[in-house]
């Protein structure tokens, strides 16, 4: 189920720099994993939103690998204050995910998004990359201010059920969404629902929001993988391919001076 582990991580790393630094929370700083390229000049920023196994290795490993593509990728901890895992296992992240403040965690969010754009090392284009629950606050921060400049949703959940700590629901902010939303899934997550897929898809239509939906035939929920023996391996490299490209055109490149740079 999503993300628990990182099977492949990226090699190497030469011009990327990572640091833990903490970011602005509603109530308390938040930790968080801060990768950017090893240069002086600014570069376009993206927030990255874990899934309900926290910030681990696989998003440590996403950030750097924003990071040799010439962005700098903050990755904070929206679980300090429900702390770690006291045994990995699905049933023990769900229980953690279920105590989480869904809108404490949006405003943690918008904190994160502050931080990037006031950061001397970025351009101040800031987006969005999230999966499984971060896929559902991509949505949801698309929809309200600071707006990102881009969000990119992996398998987020249009439709959830909401409860007195999560009472927020994309579908129902559609009207809302102004940031430009780049979304993938695999048709075979029926955890999601394609069925709730076009219902987000067309109230986004309705509202004349901008984006784009991408959809694997035969693919599941948690699908993204940088491992080449993966059965998801090509679906995953056009899906980071047109992360990364959709990225760019929507947030910019680093900034130059003079004619040469």
């Amino acid at each position: 189920m999503c993300h628990e582990g990182c099977p492949a991580p990226v090699r190497g790393g030469a011009g990327v720099v990572d640091e833990q630094v903490e970011v602005p929370g509603t109530d308390r700083a938040l930790p968080a994993f801060f990768a950017r390229p090893d240069e002086a000049k600014p570069v376009p920023a993206v927030l990255i939103i874990h899934d309900i196994w926290g910030a681990n290795a696989f998003y440590q490993d996403l950030a750097r690998r924003l990071a040799g593509e010439g962005f700098a990728a903050l990755l904070p901890d929206l679980f300090v204050r429900e702390g770690p895992l006291p045994e990995q296992t699905r049933v023990a992240a769900l229980a953690r995910r279920d105590r989480l403040d869904q809108e404490r965690a949006v405003a943690d969010i918008a904190g994160a998004l502050d931080w990037l754009r006031g950061h001397e090392r970025t351009t101040a284009k800031v987006g969005t990359i999230g999966f499984c629950m971060g896929g559902t606050f991509v949505m949801l921060a698309a929809a309200r201010h600071p707006l990102p400049e881009a969000s990119v949703a992996f398998y987020g959940f249009p439709v959830t059920r909401p409860t007195g700590r999560a009472p927020l629901v994309p579908l129902d902010e559609a009207a809302e969404v102004r940031s430009p939303l780049l979304a993938f899934w695999g048709d075979q997550d029926a955890g999601v629902g394609m069925e709730n897929v076009e219902a987000y898809r067309s109230a986004l239509a309705a509202g004349d929001a901008r984006h784009e939906f991408v959809i694997y035939p035969g693919y599941p929920h948690g699908f993204l993988t940088f491992d080449p023996q993966s059965p998801h391996y090509d679906g995953s490299q056009d899906a980071w391919a047109r992360t990364l490209g959709f990225l760019r055109a929507e947030l910019g490149s680093r900034v130059t001076t003079g004619t040469g740079a």
